[in-house]
């Protein structure tokens, strides 16, 4: 085939594909969304006419327009590999995966070599889809899906995708240490993984624990965090996952204020907790408010003189919009709480939309 047919053929088919590769990264994002698969983002393109033009020219392909298998494109990155083997079968299950041309680039390695790793599909849209009229129009035609994980993905950019430096025959000195760097990414990628899948197996044993009631595990932010979406999960079901304390604030608080596993937080969480968590909520849930006011509630002097002491009063519930003040007031009152001497002694006060400030 001439570089011109083919060249003719992609200018009028590109704007298709593009459609189609659109259409793809949609799909997945949404799925991956609805469903709360874990992944880092997905991107799609379409190949360049220079790309195709010179992609044509290769000995390999006799009839380009109906061989050449990636005109679309779509590449989703993940954090570990473990996000992989879910993406996996998601892919596998919503598209019709062409075996023949697809590949694990991981496997094809070996065991005794180090480099680029990702798996890639050639897939089709599913006949049921392509029944639709908006999608007759990508009937016959295919894209390639890659996966890969952040740091394969780092790999694959700095080798051949992106850097002139390191293409081609390098010095064998070079070359080593290049495949050496390989080898290093390829374990820390495997042991993001290990710790990934621990921090799992730690939320595990934290939702079995707090539904069974054997709460004798220490405060971490993983395990804080999970406690209090099983402990919660109809409040949140309702509010919303909460905003999470990434800093591990909240656990050197607790550790401060002597509470040090899961059992010692329980035993000071109020009966009626939902109601004031309800009250002092703009719609949502946030940690910081939902932990704090525990410590509040439970001894406010050995609160309030715990932040003096550290300096930060100013900040301790920056959270939420208190959405009903008299309520709060009175659920203060019902717990021993007395506000006047928290604003006079710790300097928190309510600003003009309810939010505790330091005055």
């Amino acid at each position: 085939m001439s570089d011109k047919k083919l060249v003719d053929w992609y200018i009028k088919s590109q704007p298709i594909f593009k459609r189609l590769a659109g259409k793809v990264e949609s799909f997945l994002i949404e799925y991956f969304e609805m469903n709360s698969i874990g992944y880092h983002i997905v991107t799609s393109r379409v190949k360049t006419i220079e790309s195709v033009r010179d992609k044509g020219k290769s000995a390999k392909y006799s009839d380009p327009i109906n061989q050449i298998q990636d005109f679309a494109g779509i590449r989703i990155i993940t954090y570990v590999e473990d996000e992989i083997t879910t993406i996996q079968r998601i892919i596998e299950e919503n598209f019709d995966i062409d075996e023949k041309n697809s590949s694990n680039k991981s496997k094809a390695l070996g065991l005794d070599r180090v480099g680029y790793q990702s798996v890639h599909y050639v897939a089709k849209l599913k006949e049921d889809r392509l029944k639709l009229p908006e999608y007759k129009q990508y009937e016959g035609k295919c894209f390639e899906i890659q996966i890969r994980t952040i740091l394969q993905h780092a790999w694959a950019e700095i080798e051949h995708d992106r850097n002139y430096k390191f293409s081609g025959k390098l010095p064998d000195e070079l070359s080593r240490r290049f495949k050496i760097l390989a080898g290093v990414l390829e374990l820390a990628d495997k042991e993001f993984n290990a710790i990934s899948k621990q921090i799992d197996d730690i939320s595990a044993s934290v939702d079995e624990g707090t539904r069974t009631g054997n709460l004798e595990i220490p405060i971490s932010s993983t395990t804080l965090s999970q406690y209090l979406h099983t402990r919660f999960a109809s409040l949140i079901e309702e509010l919303g996952t909460p905003t999470h304390d990434t800093g591990g604030i909240l656990v050197k608080e607790l550790n401060t204020f002597g509470v040090n596993t899961l059992s010692q937080l329980e035993s000071i969480i109020p009966e009626d907790i939902e109601k004031y968590y309800k009250a002092s909520s703009d719609g949502g849930l946030h940690e910081w408010g939902m932990v704090r006011s525990l410590m509040l509630f439970h001894d406010y002097k050995k609160y309030g003189e715990m932040m003096l002491a550290q300096g930060d009063s100013s900040d301790w519930c920056n959270s939420s919009r208190h959405i009903d003040h008299e309520f709060e007031m009175e659920y203060f009152k019902k717990y021993g709480v007395d506000w006047e001497e928290i604003e006079r002694k710790y300097n928190f006060s309510y600003d003009s939309e309810h939010n505790v400030v330091n005055s």
